[in-house]
C-alpha cells in the first residue's frame, strides 16, 4: 500500500485533490485540461494515473478516481446511479431500475436502465461489471423526475407516477408483466392520482393507459374516489386498437372490451 502511495507524484496528487474538492469522483477530460493547462499534458497525466491504477476509464473522456480505500488490489466501483448520470446527459434512472428504487419489487434488476433524450453511440455498456442500457426517448416523454441524493450528488430518477407510465409503455424494460403487476399493487396507495392524471394527459402512447387502467381495476378493487375519476377519463379516451398486455408474448387470450386489451398472460 505504501509503495502505491509513493508512486504518485506531488502534482498528480494535487490534481486528484483538485477533482475531489469539486465534489467529484467521476470527471471528464475537460476537467483535467483545466488543471494541467493543455490537452497534451492532461493526456499524459491521465495515462500515467490509469497505468498506476489511481484512475479507471469509464468511457472515452470520462474517468473514475480509485480512492485509497480500494487497498492494494485497487478494485473499486462507484454508485451505479452516479456512473449512469455521468455517462449521458440528460439522464434519468428509469423502468425496472426505478421500480426497484421505489421498493416495489424484491428483485434486483440485472440492468441499470437510463432514460435520456440524447443518442449514445452504443446503447448497452458493461462498466465495472454492471450492465447499463441507455433508452433514447423523444423530449415529450422525458419528464416526471425526482431528485435523489447519492453520495452528496443529486441524480434524476423517474418519479413514482412517471415510472408507472414508462413501465406500462415498455413492459419488457419493466422486467416483464410480473414486475409491472407488483409495481401497480405497491404503488396504488403511494402515488398522487392527480399527478398521474396530469402525466397521462401529456404521455404520447395511450397503450400504456390501457394496460394501467386494466391492471388497476383488476388488482386494486378499492381505489380511492380520485382514482376512479382518473380511470374513467382514461376509459373515455381510449384509441380503437386492441393492445397486448404483454407485448412480447403471442396474441392469444381473452379481450377486455372495456380497456381494448388482450389479456395474453395470467394476471394474479
Amino acid at each position: 500500500m505504501q509503495k502505491k502511495i509513493q508512486s504518485i507524484g506531488a502534482r498528480e496528487t494535487a490534481f486528484l485533490v483538485y477533482i475531489r474538492l469539486q465534489g467529484k469522483t467521476i470527471f471528464e477530460f475537460a476537467d483535467a485540461v483545466r488543471f494541467w493547462g493543455s490537452r497534451h499534458y492532461a493526456k499524459i497525466a491521465i495515462h500515467r494515473l490509469v497505468k498506476k491504477r489511481w484512475l479507471t476509464r469509464l468511457e472515452r473522456g470520462k474517468y473514475l478516481i480509485i480512492p485509497l480505500e480500494a487497498g492494494e488490489s485497487r478494485q473499486w466501483t462507484e454508485d451505479s446511479f452516479l456512473i449512469a448520470d455521468a455517462l449521458v446527459r440528460p439522464a434519468a434512472i428509469a423502468y425496472w431500475t426505478a421500480i426497484k428504487h421505489w421498493n416495489w419489487t424484491e428483485q434486483i434488476p440485472r440492468i441499470i436502465y437510463v432514460q435520456t433524450t440524447a443518442r449514445k453511440r452504443t446503447s448497452k455498456r458493461t462498466i465495472l461489471g454492471v450492465q447499463y442500457e441507455f433508452v433514447t426517448v423523444p423530449p415529450r416523454k422525458f419528464f416526471g423526475h425526482a431528485l435523489e441524493w447519492r453520495n452528496a450528488i443529486q441524480v434524476r430518477v423517474t418519479d413514482r407516477e412517471k415510472t408507472l407510465l414508462d413501465c406500462a409503455d415498455d413492459v419488457d424494460r419493466a422486467g416483464g408483466i410480473e414486475e409491472l403487476i407488483k409495481a401497480v399493487r405497491s404503488a396504488a396507495p403511494e402515488i398522487s392520482w392527480q399527478k398521474l392524471g396530469e402525466y397521462s394527459a401529456q404521455f404520447p402512447n395511450k397503450a400504456a393507459l390501457k394496460r394501467l387502467g386494466f391492471l388497476f381495476e383488476t388488482l386494486v378493487p378499492r381505489c380511492p374516489q380520485e382514482a376512479q375519476g382518473v380511470l374513467s377519463r382514461w376509459n373515455n379516451s381510449l384509441s380503437s386498437g386492441i393492445v397486448l398486455l404483454q407485448p412480447s408474448l403471442t396474441a392469444k387470450g381473452r379481450i377486455s372490451t372495456r380497456w381494448r386489451l388482450r389479456v395474453n398472460t395470467e394476471v394474479a
